[in-house]
C-alpha cells in the first residue's frame, strides 16, 4: 500500500512538472470551434496537442489531422506529455489516424468512458490514462508495439482489454488497480517483456497485473516465461493454463492469487521463483515436475489448503520460508537430491504428521520444522548426523515425537546438538518386543501409543485397542 502511494504522488509530481514544461505555442480552433493548443514538432514541420498553463479542457474534443496556422498546414501527429492531465470534465475525445504516440500523462485523471486509439500509434506514454476511472473500453490498434508504465493504472472501471500481437514491450504497473477488469485477450504470438530488463517475459507488470481480476487466464504457446509480479494480486483469478513453452516462472508471479485453486505446471519449467505461490489460500494440489532444479525463498508460503506437496528429484535445497504457514499441509516428499532445508522452511505447518530427512542433506536452518505441533514422527535418514539449531523442531515435537534413525546410530544423535534435544530417538527398524507388559496392560499416560504407520493413537491403555502390533517408545508390543 504504502508503494502504491510512492507511485501516485510520483505519477501526480510528474505530471505537474511535465504540464508547467509544456508551455504552447500557439492555439487553433477546431471544427467545433474549441480552441486546442499546440507546439511545434520536427523543426516545425508537425504539431503536438498540449495544454495552456491552467487550462482545463472539458466536454467532447475532436482533434483534427491537420491544422493550418500562419499560412503554414501542420500535421497533428502527437498527443504530448500531460496534454488532458487532469481534466475532469473531459469526457470524450476523437484522436485522428494521422497521431502516431500518446504522451507519458496525457489523459492522466480525467472522466473519458472510452477511447479508440487509431491505426497509427505506435507507443502508448507512461501513465497515460491513468486513474481514468470511468473508462470502461479501449481498443488498441495493431500498430502499437510498446504500452508504458503505469499506463491504465487505476482504470477501475475498464472492463475487458484485446492486446494485439504486435505488442512487444508492456512495462510496469500498467494495469495496476483495474479492479474491474474480467477479460483479456492475448493474441498468439506476443512475448512480452519489461523494456527496462529485456527478459523476455509475459506481461512483465510487477504490480497487480495485466490480467487483474481475470477468472480464467490462457497463455499462449509463445511465451517461454513467466517474470516477476506477472499475476500478483489477481484474486479472481481461478484457473490458468501455462504452456510447455515455459521455461520459467518469476518471483511473486501468482503472489496472493486468493481464486487459485489448482495449477499444473509443464515439464518445460526448470526454476520457480521466491513467493511465485505466496498467498494462494485456496491452492489445494500443485504438480511440480522433474524438469525444476530451484524452488525460491517463500515460493510457497501461506498456501493454507495445500493438502500434499511431492518435490521431485531434481530440486537440491529447499529455500527459506518455502512451505511456511502451510497449515492444511498433512505430508511431504523429500527426496535424495536435496542437500539443505532453509530456515523457516516448513515453519508452522500444523497439520503435518510425519517427515522423512534424507541422507544427503547436509543443513537445516533455524525454525525449519517450528510450529509444526502435531509432527510426531521424524525420520533421519542421515547416517552421520550434523549439529542443528535447537529451535529446528518444535517443543511438542521434541519431547511428545519420536526420531526414528539408522541402526548404530541413536549414541550419536544423542550426543549431536539439536538432535540430543528429542526425548524419544529409536532405531528406525527396532524389532526389540516388549517381554513383560503388565498384567492389566495399562501404560502410563505420558507413553504415546503409535501403529505400525507411526500414526500417534488417542488411546491411552492396550486394553481400548484390538489385538494386533503397537509401538510404544519405539518398541513395538504385541497384544
Amino acid at each position: 500500500m504504502k508503494t502504491n502511494k510512492l507511485f501516485f504522488l510520483f505519477s501526480i509530481l510528474l505530471g505537474m512538472l511535465s504540464t508547467n514544461a509544456s508551455a504552447y505555442d500557439f492555439a487553433v480552433k477546431n471544427a467545433d470551434g474549441v480552441m486546442i493548443y499546440y507546439n511545434y514538432i520536427n523543426n516545425k514541420t508537425e504539431a503536438c496537442v498540449t495544454n495552456k498553463e491552467k487550462y482545463k479542457y472539458s466536454g467532447s474534443i475532436a482533434i483534427p489531422k491537420e491544422i493550418t496556422y500562419e499560412g503554414r498546414t501542420l500535421k497533428v501527429t502527437e498527443i504530448g506529455n500531460s496534454a488532458f492531465y487532469y481534466c475532469s470534465s473531459l469526457e470524450s475525445v476523437t484522436i485522428p489516424n494521422s497521431v502516431t504516440s500518446i504522451g507519458n500523462n496525457a489523459f492522466t485523471h480525467s472522466n473519458l468512458t472510452s477511447v479508440t486509439i487509431p491505426n497509427g500509434v505506435t507507443s502508448i506514454g507512461g501513465y497515460a490514462f491513468e486513474g481514468c476511472i470511468y473508462l470502461e473500453s479501449i481498443t488498441i490498434p495493431n500498430s502499437v508495439t510498446s504500452i508504458g508504465e503505469s499506463a491504465f493504472r487505476e482504470c477501475s472501471s475498464l472492463q475487458s482489454v484485446t492486446i494485439p500481437n504486435s505488442v512487444t514491450s508492456i512495462e510496469s504497473y500498467a494495469f495496476l488497480g483495474c479492479s474491474g477488469l474480467t477479460s483479456i485477450t492475448v493474441e498468439e504470438g506476443n512475448t512480452y517483456y519489461d523494456s527496462r530488463d529485456n527478459s523476455n517475459a509475459i506481461i512483465e507488470t510487477k504490480s497487480n497485473t495485466l490480467i487483474h481480476g481475470c477468472k480464467n487466464t490462457i497463455i499462449p504457446n509463445s511465451v517461454t516465461s513467466i517474470g516477476d509480479y506477472a499475476f500478483e494480486n489477481c484474486r479472481s483469478l481461478k484457473t490458468i493454463t501455462i504452456p510447455n513453452s515455459v521455461t520459467s516462472i518469476g518471483g511473486r508471479a501468482f503472489y496472493y492469487c486468493y481464486s487459485l485453486q489448482s495449477i499444473t505446471i509443464p515439464n518445460s519449467v526448470t526454476s520457480i521463483g521466491g513467493a511465485a505461490f505466496k498467498g494462494c489460500d485456496n491452492l489445494k494440489t500443485i504438480t511440480i515436475p522433474n524438469s525444476v532444479t530451484s524452488i525460491g525463498n517463500s515460493a510457497f508460503g501461506g498456501c493454507s489448503s495445500l493438502k500434499t506437496i511431492t518435490i521431485p528429484n531434481s530440486v537440491t535445497s529447499i529455500g527459506d520460508f518455502t512451505f511456511d504457514s502451510c497449515s492444511s499441509l498433512e505430508s511431504v516428499t523429500i527426496p535424495n537430491s536435496v542437500t539443505s532445508i532453509g530456515n523457516y522452511a516448513f515453519a508452522y505447518c500444523d497439520k503435518l504428521v510425519s517427515v522423512t530427512i534424507p541422507n544427503s542433506v547436509t543443513s537445516i536452518g533455524e525454525w525449519a520444522f517450528q510450529g509444526c505441533d502435531n509432527l510426531e514422527k521424524v525420520t533421519s535418514k542421515i547416517a552421520k548426523p550434523f549439529a542443528i539449531y535447537t529451535d529446528a523442531f518444535s517443543y511438542e515435537t521434541y519431547f511428545e515425537g519420536t526420531l526414528y534413525v539408522p541402526r548404530g546410530t541413536v549414541a550419536q544423535y544423542e550426543a549431536t546438538n539439536g538432535w540430543t534435544n528429542f526425548r524419544n530417538i529409536v532405531e528406525e527398524d527396532s524389532t526389540t518386543a516388549i517381554n513383560d507388559v503388565e498384567a492389566d496392560n495399562t501404560l502410563n499416560t505420558v507413553n504415546a501409543i503409535y501403529d505400525t504407520n507411526g500414526k500417534r493413537l488417542p488411546a491411552t491403555s492396550l486394553d481400548e485397542l484390538p489385538s494386533g502390533l503397537y509401538i510404544i517408545n519405539g518398541k513395538k508390543v504385541v497384544k
